[in-house]
């Protein structure tokens, strides 16, 4: 007989792993499983940079152990790989051919990095990515003195320093836009960025699109528009799409930016299925606009939301931040809510500083704080992220946001001290 359990989880993640011990908190008498397509219980992600660049054990990555689900009563089932989802039979099948029933699934099926495999040489070795402790196994054991890093999002940034650290003579960090993080860093910003990583000795070229790789039996280099860079290894970090393939083969609706489309309640539109983690789009806690935020942190707490309320409670998702934060071997960075892009010149006012090696840049927008950069230091980061989310919400008429007086507007140490003023306040 096919085995039955109350809450089945696909996916032992960040958001999995939450969600499983989330629902068993909630009510410890239904029976929970969680299969893992790795081998491995759940570990973090944004600590592999670490693990590559050798200032983190093997050990030191994981959150939790095999014994902690045992304990728990969880029943964790690893290298276990989905095949199909059948909603009306409520059965999920395995690609050993077993069927597993469930009363109630919850999909957290995460995110894959994103492959340019159509490009010449990206099939060759020594092309990798980072997004499991896998990928990090491969790229130690395969070795090298020059490495080509192409995208400076977390993954670009983060892996060139550990590489750097690891004793990678030469790192060169590729972005085919015009400066680093475009999305989350402005062009003032970006500056100061690159002059850090050059001062760790990683070569920096922005405005150069990969056009190849080079190389017959193995990467012997990277070809930009402008020139050829000979390396051993390359590694790609030129973003992450959620991963929905069973989610979209057993017909469950997508939303409009090609996640998993959720309620506040992580409710999914199929009854008795619910979704968390990188494969959702859920509600961008600034803009009120639907968005997919692939972090450690939204993940984690979603999960814990898809996971009571499939035992029977009445959680709600208050949403997340697109939170660009980066804290690896000596590189700082800080950058949530706008950029002087997205707001109009007739509203903003923007305040940047450079002091004991810190860079910091606000944007103001109709006298609220918009948007903070910072590279060099991550101090005062929970005071920024609740300022930016209370001054969204001003638009809701009960909102506590306070715009920054005129007179606090003539420098960043101005602003900051109104700030720290107003949350002793």
């Amino acid at each position: 007989m096919d085995a039955c359990f109350d809450i089945l989880i696909i996916g032992c993640g960040a958001a999995g792993s939450s969600a499983a011990f989330a629902a068993k908190k909630t009510s410890p008498a239904l029976s929970v499983c969680v299969l893992g397509s790795e081998d491995l219980p759940v570990y973090s992600a944004p600590a592999l940079p670490d693990l590559l660049s050798g200032e983190l054990s093997r050990e030191g990555v994981f959150v939790r152990e095999r014994s902690d689900y045992e304990s728990a009563g969880i029943v964790l089932r690893l290298g276990e790989t989905v095949r199909a989802i059948d909603p009306e039979r409520r059965e999920v099948h395995l690609e050993s051919g077993e069927a597993l029933r469930y009363g109630e699934l919850i999909l957290a099926t995460g995110s894959q990095p994103i492959r340019l495999r159509r490009m010449q040489g990206t099939d060759l070795p020594g092309n990798f990515v980072m997004k499991s402790m896998a990928d990090v196994d491969a790229m130690a054991a395969y070795g090298g003195s020059r490495a080509v890093v192409v995208g400076s999002g977390a993954i670009g940034l983060e892996g060139s320093m550990a590489l750097k650290a690891r004793g990678f003579e030469q790192v060169t960090l590729v972005e085919a836009l015009d400066w680093l993080s475009p999305k989350s860093l402005d062009k003032e910003t970006s500056d100061e960025l690159a002059a850090v990583l050059e001062s760790f000795g990683v070569e920096v070229l922005t405005g150069e699109a990969v056009q190849g790789v080079l190389g017959e039996t193995r990467v012997t280099g990277v070809r930009t528009a402008k020139r050829d860079i000979p390396c051993d290894l390359v590694l790609w970090g030129i973003g992450m799409r959620p991963d929905v393939e069973l989610a979209k083969a057993a017909g469950i609706p997508l939303g409009q930016l090609g996640a998993i489309r959720v309620d506040e309640r992580m409710c999914t539109g199929l009854s008795h299925v619910y979704a968390c983690g990188d494969c959702v789009e859920s509600t961008d806690a600034l803009t009120g606009k639907p968005a997919v935020h692939l972090f450690w942190e939204p993940a984690q707490r979603g999960g814990s939301v898809a996971g009571a309320n499939a035992a029977g409670a009445d959680e709600v998702y208050q949403g997340s931040l697109a939170v660009f934060l980066t804290n690896k071997g000596g590189l700082s960075i800080l950058a949530l809510g706008k950029t002087a892009r997205e707001i109009t010149p007739e509203e903003r006012v923007i305040l940047q500083e450079k002091r004991d090696g810190v860079f910091r840049r606000l944007l103001l927008e109709d006298g609220y704080l918009a948007g903070v950069q910072t590279v060099g230091s991550l101090a005062d980061a929970d005071l920024l992220c609740a300022v930016l989310k209370r001054n969204a919400e001003r638009s809701n008429g009960w909102s506590l946001a306070v715009p920054v007086p005129e007179e606090c507007r003539c420098s960043v140490r101005d602003v900051m001290r109104f700030l720290r003023r107003q949350r002793r306040g």
